[in-house]
């Protein structure tokens, strides 16, 4: 009876499983290039959580089925929602003052996935979990495998109950029927198997079978399997019934045979941790299996694994949920801000480990020993700030858009004050990637307002096919271009793709390379009237390479001019191009209301927000296009609008500090208003 008080109410060789696991993660994700693998923690956290959701089942076991699916949901949202919800208001509170404001509303995004849980949701190829870990602008990237996880939770009671109607030994075949969801998951796309529950199910169910087999009792007080018979085995043949006392010997012996495993636990870990960290990617459709069944069996004879459970490991386990909630955002705020520095990575990854270590002493302890009323009162309110926090801009729009008459892009008006012009220039850059949608725009990727679409509504008197291409700058003209040309078009195609011109394979990048050729290949199809290029120059303001002084020899122009020739050539009247403006400082953007409030000269400001390098070359591959062009091609030129001849500057701000530029470097809304005659001109005479 003492060494049964003394026994630990959770085992501790599987919290160090659990520290194992979060550690190759944390490695993975700070430091890929050292730990490709470490991926393969999660693989291991969802069969830690089968066998958790198992042993809460099994200890309801006895009770109604509507009891049984009761107390299983308050055990685990009591343990996850309030640091989950929490750690969210943090992050989007962080969010808003210390990210860069490109981040901002893709975020305001993911928040809501996170608060329902539905991260994991069909992602498309921009999307692929890695290469959002690449990118690291979401903060709440990391937030799918709870989202996988919560979303088995509506599942497995009900699994549990059909498997109590079956014979012991028959569970386990049940179980195993279950696990073939192994076969969707290579069967369907890898997107879709790394975040579909569905497509995940055979790990949780590997973690349940393991702790079915290393149970001895019908239920169990206690964190624990794997314990010795002897004391009951004679008690255990009196009671049962021939079948049950099979049953009953089977297990003591499977007991008898783990308890002198224990070498062979050594060895599994050492396997499963050389795959974790090997220096080099292994294919994961090898190891992912191998690491997921692997774990299951190290969990079957790890007990008393003197290694899994030491101090240190079982702690770093107790802290595990914190960590993996903490790191991530942290992470990407050193992606996004400190320009790959090493030493604030480690410092970085350190700040995770300190904040998890207070984040579980202080609040992980108390709301764990809070009342279930208490719990749920405490998440309904971190539920109901989260969502005022996410949505704080759009509340914000609304009061100060209420009982005014706002007909133009950009909300501005006559009575607006430099606290309005700080509201507006960071409220432009926060929803640039919003204002590149156009409800008349019938997209081929509803996801994405980049790529192709054709626009609808069209007048029936229009006379002409119109198609507008570029980069973002296409998408970013698309709304004021609809609005002053579409009386003349009877249909307009719009192809805009991400930092790619088309003219010139921007960087000669993969991507760039495959919209080039797609830009000639519509416009070939199309066959359109007129054609209009919106593109902030990229890399066509390159100067000439060495040893070249002539368009004749440039590579660039070159390439520039026969894709013009095979545009000119299937389009009917006139090619219109958008010539090169100056690059900006972005950071100048969210400072212009304090540079006014200091009565800063706006000369000063211009030579702060001002990029001047490239954009005349640019410039003079265009003006030698429209040379060779035989007469079809219109340059639109925006310096009129933006340089001042009274200065000698380019300024992007209007004389009350309203900017005319986005902090993700397109014309915000405020500019966008500033050309519109450019192009209502050049609608009226085609």
């Amino acid at each position: 009876m003492d060494q049964q008080k003394q026994k630990p109410s959770k085992r501790l060789d599987l919290q160090g499983i659990r520290a194992l696991a979060i550690l190759v993660v944390l490695g993975f994700h700070f430091y890929p290039e050292f730990l490709p693998n470490g991926y393969l923690g999660v693989d291991q956290f969802f069969v830690l959580s089968g066998f958790l959701m198992c042993m809460l089942l099994k200890r309801a076991e006895n009770q109604s089925a509507c009891s049984l699916v009761t107390l299983f949901y308050s055990k685990r949202f009591k343990r996850i929602l309030p640091l989950y919800l929490l750690i969210i208001l943090i992050s989007m509170i962080c969010l808003y003052n210390f990210f860069p404001d490109t981040a901002i509303e893709t975020n305001k995004e993911s928040a809501l996935h996170a608060l329902l849980f539905v991260s994991n949701r069909p992602k498309t190829v921009a999307e692929d979990y890695f290469t959002m870990l690449s990118i690291a602008i979401d903060i709440f990237t990391h937030t799918w495998s709870l989202s996988v996880e919560i979303q088995f939770y509506f599942l497995v009671p009900f699994i549990f109950l059909l498997s109590t109607k079956l014979p012991g030994k028959q569970q386990y075949g049940y179980y195993g029927v279950i696990g073939l969801s192994l076969v969707y998951f290579y069967s369907v796309p890898g997107t879709v198997a790394f975040n579909s529950v569905f497509a995940r199910i055979w790990q949780f169910m590997i973690g349940m079978v393991v702790y079915l087999l290393g149970t001895t009792k019908p239920t169990y007080p206690h964190y624990q399997v794997l314990s010795n018979l002897d004391d009951e085995e004679e008690d255990c043949k009196q009671l049962l019934s021939d079948e049950e006392s099979q049953e009953c010997c089977s297990k003591e012996k499977f007991s008898e045979i783990l308890k002198f495993s224990q070498p062979v636990s050594y060895f599994a870990l050492v396997i499963l941790l050389a795959i974790n960290v090997f220096p080099f990617t292994l294919p994961a459709g090898l190891v992912r299996p191998l690491v997921t069944m692997g774990t299951g069996f190290l969990m079957l004879l790890s007990e008393d694994n003197l290694v899994l459970s030491n101090r240190i490991l079982t702690y770093i386990g107790d802290i595990s949920f914190s960590l993996y909630l903490i790191h991530w955002p942290i992470y990407a705020y050193w992606k996004l801000t400190c320009n790959g520095s090493h030493v604030l990575l480690a410092l970085a990854l350190a700040s995770s480990i300190v904040l998890a270590v207070i984040t579980y002493e202080t609040f992980e302890k108390w709301y764990l020993r809070l009342t279930s009323t208490s719990i749920g009162i405490l998440v309904v309110a971190l539920f109901f700030i989260n969502v005022v926090v996410i949505n704080k801009d759009d509340i914000s729009d609304q009061v100060n858009s209420f009982g005014k008459d706002i007909s133009s892009l950009d909300n501005v008006t006559d009575d607006m004050t430099l606290d309005d012009v700080e509201r507006l220039n960071y409220r432009w850059s926060v929803n640039d990637n919003k204002n590149l949608f156009t409800s008349t725009c019938d997209y081929e990727n509803k996801k994405s307002a980049l790529g192709w679409c054709r626009h609808t509504g069209l007048p029936k008197s229009g006379k002409y096919r119109l198609a507008t291409i570029g980069n973002s700058w296409t998408a970013n003209h698309a709304k004021m271009f609809y609005q002053e040309c579409s009386y003349k078009a009877k249909s307009i195609m719009q192809g805009s793709a991400f930092g790619c011109e088309p003219l010139y394979p921007s960087a000669q990048s993969k991507m760039c390379k495959a919209n080039f050729t797609d830009f000639e290949q519509r416009i070939r199809k199309e066959k359109p009237d007129f054609a209009f290029i919106f593109t902030r120059y990229m890399s066509i303001g390159a100067p000439f390479p060495k040893n070249v002084s002539s368009f004749d020899q440039d590579p660039i122009y070159q390439t520039m001019k026969e894709q013009m020739l095979k545009f000119i050539s299937n389009i009917k009247y006139k090619l219109y191009i958008l010539d090169a403006l100056p690059r900006i400082n972005r950071g100048v953007i969210n400072q212009l209301a304090k540079l006014f409030r200091n009565h800063t000269d706006p000369v000063a400001i211009d030579d702060m927000f001002v990029r001047p390098a490239e954009y005349e070359m640019a410039r003079k591959r265009h003006a030698q296009l429209v040379k060779d062009c035989k007469g079809k091609c219109i340059m639109v030129d925006y310096v009129p609008e933006f340089y001042n001849t009274e200065t000698g500057t380019f300024r992007y701000f209007d004389e009350r500090g309203f900017s005319y530029w986005t902090t993700p470097s397109h014309l915000s809304p405020h500019g966008i208003e500033h050309v519109r005659h450019v192009w209502r001109d050049i609608c009226e005479k085609l």
